[in-house]
């Protein structure tokens, strides 16, 4: 498995799987897209990676224990300087 595979850019073309570069514009504006591909008109896949808690998971004050948290952060920062879902 390449890393390609393993963490998948942010924004995918949902023909092909290229990666496509999304920048947001003003509130209430399309985003521009720009496709490494030719398929300008298709959909965009935008694959997350999802951490879930089970029981117990949670303290009192609904907020993750500090290690969760440190690890959500550490991944949002690498997937914001990389541009794939890490």
């Amino acid at each position: 498995m390449s890393l390609a595979e393993r963490f998948p850019a942010l924004y995918e073309c949902s023909v092909c799987g290229c990666a496509v570069e999304v920048t947001p514009q003003a509130a209430g504006v399309e985003p521009l897209k720009v496709f490494s591909c030719e398929h300008t008109t298709a959909p965009i896949w935008a694959n997350r990676k999802v951490t879930l808690r089970g029981k117990g998971a949670l303290n009192a004050n609904g907020r993750p224990p500090i290690g969760a948290r440190i690890r959500l952060t550490v991944r949002q920062l690498l997937s914001a300087l990389t541009g794939r879902s890490i």
